[in-house]
């Protein structure tokens, strides 16, 4: 007798590899296989091969991106130079930015500032018409 639910849908790990390589998402590579994000998440916790690949994948795609930039930046390109630098000796090549700091801040002058521009909200009070009194 068949197994009553659904029919698992099988998912090709090597599908899923070139994808992930390429820099798709989770849920951009279930829609290019035409599948639900459940479907494909549903084959990565069932299968270690399957969930092996799509690691792989991400894993290869950073490693040929990153091949290409050195290939680039030792061949004279400087943005590709100057951004592997960047990216691998932060403390030695990030950008220098200055700050500046006013000292002469005081609380007194953060006081005198807020209640500057606080609006007035009291309302005005209103006037109590005289009340006659019955019989005059």
């Amino acid at each position: 007798m068949a197994k009553a639910g659904r029919k698992k849908i099988e998912l090709n790990p090597d599908k899923v590899k070139r994808l992930a390589a390429q820099g798709l998402s989770q849920k951009q590579i279930a829609k290019a296989m035409g599948v639900a994000w459940g479907t494909l998440n549903a084959n990565r916790k069932r299968s270690k091969k399957f969930n092996d690949a799509y690691e792989q994948g991400v894993a290869l795609g950073i490693s040929e991106v990153t091949s290409s930039l050195y290939d680039q930046a030792l061949g004279g390109n400087t943005v590709a130079s100057i951004f592997f630098l960047k990216n691998r000796d932060e403390k030695r090549w990030r950008d220098k930015i200055e700050t500046t700091h006013d000292h002469r801040l005081s609380l007194s002058n953060v006081l005198d500032s807020a209640k500057n521009r606080l609006i007035d909200v009291t309302p005005e009070p209103k006037k109590i018409a005289k009340i006659e009194k019955i019989g005059e």
